[in-house]
């Protein structure tokens, strides 16, 4: 099981509509376990409207991950292990917090810690991949030694949905697990034990969020694919697949649409296939988007990008370079607006119009009223997505280009 990344600007992940952060990437901390040797924290990935700040706050617990305390004054990205820490491990909680609220994560526990001048000594953690859900396949990793081991063993661990308090899972001791009914609400971390020589150290890897039940049907997608090209006939655009969560490493195909001024009625465009397209003189006028079919042992699962166009034609005065983005939360009584986007010239000035969309950014519908860079949201947007149809204008020249989707409206 794998967590697979691909390029893509997160500029072109749609904006989140929650208040309060939430956590999309678990906390993590790099160093040495050691005395001695210096910790730091990397806070993980939230998903918030406003950029949050971290709180940081270091525990030390025993060797199992049990009878946690705070370590008085460790509140800061890095932590510095001392003596008290050896045959221990060592916590970290993260709090994210906005306007919004506050949100809470948990680090994998790191150690047990090693004296400060261990024979063998983790330098970098084992990590946990894959889809934590019943019935997926976890896959761990042996992390970094110092020697390089002559042999690892994995224990997996059943721990509490904050990877604190773990017990082994009988017979779990391959470098791969699928999690069972027993494991939904917990999380599963590996301990790791290296031999060199007659010398033998473990190492926890960073554990999972709380497994969920259900057996998983295709790769699950994190982030959105996304376009990037300059929107005029004869340019090439280029797309990435996003990030996706999958059983083992997914494969991808692709299909390439051509939709109506309005996002609708879209067809295949006959051979696009690959991940590039070159606009062609059809496209003016007209909206491109594309599809990602994931594929992993599991089964198979499709994403949309935003569509993007209308193609200016080839030698345009005025075209599009990068799409305009929708902000705000997305939450019926609530505002969003509209950026203006990147051209090719600096336009003199803009004109708005809003479309009220399916869940994918597709079949749209104009909002006639709907003329200014903000709009108010009202129930009948309820479930739908909202796109910005953004037209610039530079002396005679005036193009219009689709914005990126807003989420879907709560």
């Amino acid at each position: 099981m794998a967590t697979v990344t691909f390029l893509a600007a997160t500029a072109n992940a749609p904006a989140s509509a929650l208040t309060r952060p939430a956590i999309t990437a678990l906390p993590t901390v790099t160093g040495t376990a050691a005395e001695g040797q210096r910790l730091s924290a990397n806070p993980g990935k939230w998903t918030s409207v406003d950029t949050p700040t971290f709180a940081f706050r270091w525990f030390r617990c025993d060797a199992t991950g049990d009878h946690c305390a705070a370590v008085p004054g460790a509140t800061t990205s890095t932590y510095t292990v001392v003596a008290k820490d050896v045959g221990g491990t060592i916590g970290l909680r993260v709090t994210a917090i906005s306007p919004g609220g506050a949100g809470i994560a948990y680090a994998g526990l790191v150690g047990p810690i090693a004296n400060s001048t261990p024979l063998l000594v983790s330098t970098s953690q084992p990590s946990v991949g894959g889809t934590p859900q019943q019935g997926a396949t976890l896959t761990v990793s042996t992390g970094a030694w110092s020697p390089t081991p002559a042999s690892v063993t994995y224990t997996w661990e059943r721990c509490n949905a904050n990877g604190r308090v773990c017990q082994p899972i009988p017979a779990a001791n391959g470098n791969t697990y699928i999690p069972g009914a027993a494991d939904v609400g917990h999380a599963i971390c590996v301990l790791v034990q290296a031999t060199f020589g007659t010398t033998v150290e473990t190492a926890f890897s960073t554990g999972t969020v709380a497994i969920s039940g259900g057996t998983p049907r295709g790769p699950v997608n994190t982030l959105t694919p996304a376009i990037t090209g300059l929107y005029a006939v004869g340019e090439k655009l280029t797309s990435s697949p996003g990030t996706w969560t999958a059983s083992g490493t997914p494969t991808f195909t692709f299909n390439w649409y051509r939709c109506d001024t309005a996002g609708s009625n879209c067809l295949s465009i006959h051979g696009a296939t690959g991940p590039t397209y070159t606009l062609v003189g059809r496209d003016i006028g007209a909206t491109v988007g594309f599809a990602v079919h994931a594929t992993d042992p599991t089964g198979t699962v499709t994403a949309y990008s935003a569509l993007v166009g209308p193609a200016a034609p080839a030698g345009a005065a005025l075209a599009a370079t990068s799409a305009p983005t929708v902000t705000g939360t997305a939450r019926v009584g609530q505002t969003i607006s509209a950026s203006s986007g990147v051209w090719t010239a600096v336009p003199l000035s803009y004109a708005y119009a809003w479309l009220r969309c399916n869940a994918n950014g597709r079949a749209c519908t104009t909002i006639t009223t709907a003329t200014a860079s903000t709009y108010p949201l009202t129930s009948a947007d309820a479930g739908h997505t909202l796109i910005a149809v953004v037209t610039a204008v530079s002396g005679s020249a005036a193009q219009a280009v689709f914005s990126l989707p807003s989420p879907i409206v709560a």
